[in-house]
């Protein structure tokens, strides 16, 4: 992950095991912003890539998506076993995607990610955003958390939605 951005990161919702990250980007100076072009193919990329990512991680068809988080990432969620665990217990809990609500990319502090807002068969009215941060082909962040769930955060009053807005 690039080293302009921070990560601040807690775990919530311990029965469920969710964990929740928000980035914080300090400002980044103008010179090292990618120019329009060079932003415009890395977000491209980025929804290509979520997208795919995310149509084998409903299905709880993993190892993809394991092989391209960066060794920080696999380190959070633990092992393979442990990250298919916990995928299957989210199709137990929640089911099936319902609706998607919303989907975008968006560059911040150098960083190119992919959002999508949910809901799930099972749980209707709350809305879940799967955030994707790409460093090149490699997946640096892979967070689910519910709209809306912002704790003690520094940026509170932000939701997922926030990153659904252009």
């Amino acid at each position: 992950m690039n080293t302009s951005v921070r990560d601040v990161c807690r775990t919530v919702g311990r029965g469920v095991g969710l964990s929740l990250c928000l980035l914080v980007a300090p400002p980044a100076p103008a010179q090292s912003l990618p120019g329009p072009s060079v932003q415009a193919a890395a977000e491209q990329a980025a929804l290509t890539r979520g997208r795919a990512l995310l149509t084998e991680f409903y299905p709880v068809k993993l190892d993809a998506l394991w092989q391209a988080f960066t060794p920080e990432v696999r380190a959070q969620w633990g092992t393979l076993a442990d990250f298919r665990a916990y995928r299957e217990a989210g199709v137990q809990t929640f089911g099936a995607q319902r609706q998607q609500i919303g989907e975008r990319t968006l560059t911040r502090g150098g960083e190119t990610f992919y959002v999508r807002s949910a809901t799930f068969q099972r749980d209707p009215t709350t809305v879940w955003a799967l955030i994707i941060d790409f460093t090149g082909t490699r997946v640096s962040t892979f967070v689910i958390l519910r709209e809306g769930e912002t704790g003690n955060d520094p940026v509170a009053g932000l939701s997922p939605r926030w990153l659904d807005q252009p």
